[in-house]
């Protein structure tokens, strides 16, 4: 399994068939010894509408699928509880 392949985010937005991922993501500078912390968001494609606002995802990615979505969920890792 490829590390860059898969990546892990909370679901911020959800429009028919595609999701937007946000993805945090952090680097070192190896001069400074600092970690730079930064976000990705990512538009993916939920085949079967079963996602909500908040839930924590893994998601890999595939061929293009339309436009402007390359990436496909895979599964749900933690679903959001409503109160």
């Amino acid at each position: 399994m490829n590390k860059q392949n898969f990546l892990l985010g909370r679901i911020i937005k959800i429009n028919n068939f595609i999701i937007t991922v946000i993805v945090k993501k952090n680097y070192l500078i190896k001069k400074y010894k600092k970690r730079i912390n930064y976000y990705l968001k990512i538009n993916a494609y939920d085949m079967f509408k079963e996602c909500f606002f908040g839930d924590y995802v893994l998601i890999r990615k595939s061929r293009p699928i339309k436009k402007i979505i390359f990436w496909i969920l895979v599964k749900i890792i933690e679903k959001v509880k409503i109160i």
